[in-house]
């Protein structure tokens, strides 16, 4: 943006919004209450220690296997390429191992797609079924899921297999817990909360008064750095901030509304909070409602892609939006695409994005073996194996994520167009990633005007900013 920016926003700013919640929300506790078991953890840490120094990136190997693959899909001849390895003196013995069960996975799910069942699950005999590294975890989830779709296409029931019953509010609690935990230390969720804030700030430098309705999934940590940064203003002319979370009934926002309401009140901020429930896939219907005078942002945080499995989803949402004269919309989701019908196609695209998170966070949450179990477990269960690995591509899941490239096309064709993120998140983007050792391999690219952020070259989101069309608001003027 050609203005620059009033609203400086610091590495310190978004720590501070963390003291913050752990000073207010007595109620955030340790992801485990109770004393860890020292012994065990310790003798699992050094045998990963001793394992990982010699093992290659899940990234790598994951890499390997599709080009070796792409090779054996050209020549026919997948059992002898696997065996042959030409630079398999140059891997340790552990690593050419991950190498071959990667490829029998992607020739199971190569045959699963020919419907050649029986092929596939011989395929996945050797495949094995646990592991501790980050490539054994994405190949034993994988297979595990695939072994399943197998035994239900020979209509195989298994009236032993083991069901997992948990408590739903108890399991929301951790998941809340092991959010916050990744808001903290996983660069792509800060930095993208981060780039999200100051552009919304940017585009509302002289507002009065505020509206930022907030669509997704959320904690408040965000909020407190949007709070932070309007209390630092010099000459603050700010009247009233109001913020409007729209989520499921599942998400019990009520409390994250009293930690704000007593952050706001010791930083002098006038804090109007509202809650409109609604499932994701009824908020084309949400009632937005504003007041005169308002200058209204909109902040998307993986919103899209719940509805982009319906198309009058999308439209609805846009024409609600669209009477509220917004100044700004800023969109994070994922930035890629898995809508092939060819299952085969989305197992390999899939794997790369699994790899690359499945490092990013073995890198990233060093002593939170609680917080990576749940966070994988969500990743697996509802983008793969609700997602990818379900035959229905019509269904909710990952099949329905798109790359920025679609939105962009998408949205112009209701005059909503792609503008500049802020120079100063872009600027302060590149220079948080060199804070921390273990975000190194974190990656900051572009694409158009969008930021697109990933791990050791792999996309995995997007942060946009949009436009609402002119002709839109001077007809609300």
């Amino acid at each position: 943006m050609a203005e620059k920016s009033r609203f400086q926003i610091s590495p310190s700013n978004l720590q501070g919004s963390f003291a913050l919640l752990s000073k207010y929300r007595t109620q955030t506790k340790r992801l485990r209450e109770g004393a860890p078991n020292h012994l065990q953890t310790d003798q699992r840490n050094e045998a990963r220690c001793a394992l990982t120094s010699q093992a290659l990136s899940a990234v790598t190997i994951v890499k390997m296997a599709l080009q070796l693959h792409s090779t054996s899909l050209k020549t026919g001849d997948f059992f002898n390429l696997a065996e042959s390895l030409s630079f398999k003196s140059a891997i340790s013995s552990q690593n050419e191992n991950h190498l071959k069960h990667v490829l029998m996975l992607l020739n199971a799910a190569e045959e699963f797609s020919n419907e050649d069942y029986d092929q596939a699950e011989n395929l996945l005999v050797s495949v094995p079924t646990s592991g501790n590294l980050p490539i054994e975890r994405v190949i034993t989830c994988y297979a595990r899921y695939l072994r399943e779709r197998i035994d239900a296409k020979k209509c195989r029931i298994d009236l032993e297999r083991r069901v997992n019953h948990f408590d739903l509010e108890e399991e929301m609690k951790d998941i809340k817990d092991a959010i916050l935990v990744c808001e903290q230390k996983l660069p792509l969720i800060q930095i993208s909360n981060y780039a999200a804030v100051q552009t919304i700030l940017d585009s509302l430098s002289s507002a009065e008064t505020i509206h930022f309705i907030d669509i997704g999934r959320k904690l408040c940590s965000y909020w407190i750095v949007m709070m932070q940064a309007l209390s630092n203003q010099k000459n603050c002319q700010l009247k009233q901030l109001k913020i409007t979370a729209v989520c499921s009934p599942v998400y019990n926002v009520a409390e994250s509304g009293k930690v704000l309401s007593s952050i706001a009140k010791s930083m002098k901020i006038p804090l109007i909070f509202n809650t409109l429930h609604a499932e994701k896939n009824a908020l084309a219907n949400v009632n937005f409602e504003s007041e005169k005078g308002e200058k209204v942002a909109v902040f998307m945080d993986h919103s899209l892609h719940c509805l982009s499995a319906c198309t009058k989803n999308v439209e609805g949402l846009l024409r609600g939006l669209k009477r509220l004269n917004p100044h700004v919309m800023v969109a994070i989701d994922v930035e890629e695409s898995f809508t092939t019908s060819s299952f085969g196609e989305r197992v390999r695209g899939a794997l790369s994005m699994s790899s690359a998170v499945v490092d990013c966070l073995e890198s990233c949450l060093e002593g939170e073996r609680r917080c990576m179990e749940i966070i994988e477990r969500i990743h697996f269960q509802e983008s793969i194996c609700n997602g990818v690995m379900n035959e229905d591509t019509s269904r909710i899941g990952f099949s329905h994520h798109r790359r920025i490239d679609f939105w962009r096309e998408y949205f112009s064709r209701f005059g909503i167009l792609e503008t500049e993120m802020s120079e100063a998140s872009l600027c302060q983007a590149r220079l948080m990633i060199g804070e921390r050792a273990c975000w190194s391999s974190c990656s900051l690219g572009t694409n158009g005007k969008s930021m697109i952020l990933g791990w050791k070259g792999i996309p995995l989101r997007f942060v946009s900013a949009w436009k609402f069309p002119l002709i839109i608001q001077k007809h609300h003027k």
